[in-house]
């Protein structure tokens, strides 16, 4: 296309071919052939197999007895579970020394698997 145009004219040009442009015949086998493949292929159905089963049975097993568990304490355990979570979030706003390493451990960890993406991608020669 010609740099000169603005884009108004660059579309009412191909606007122009794209009306003017004459059109080619379907081959008549092709809406055939087409129809018949998509009736033959049923479609994709989602089952539930018998892992997805046995997981959620675990799972809600799991979760009754561990409320069970919370509910059945004495209240001074619950008492204690609490002072030793607020004491252990007070740890984490005061003491931030554990940030630093944290965010190396995880910046080299993100770093690596990048470097290891890079290496299996598929490399282009350009000729």
């Amino acid at each position: 296309m010609d740099d000169l145009l603005n884009p108004n004219e660059q579309n009412l040009i191909i606007e122009d071919a794209l009306r003017s442009y004459p059109m080619a015949t379907m081959p008549k086998g092709v809406s055939e052939l087409v129809l018949a493949r998509i009736r033959t292929e049923p479609a994709p159905r989602f089952q539930f197999t018998r892992n997805d089963y046995v997981l959620a049975v675990v799972l809600s097993l799991v979760l009754g007895a561990m409320l069970f568990a919370f509910q059945s304490l004495p209240p001074h355990a619950l008492i204690q579970i609490r002072i030793q979570g607020i004491l252990l979030w007070q740890s984490f706003l005061v003491n931030y020394r554990w940030l630093v390493p944290l965010t190396s451990i995880m910046f080299g960890a993100s770093l690596a698997v990048f470097a290891f993406f890079q290496l299996l991608r598929p490399q282009r020669f350009e000729q």
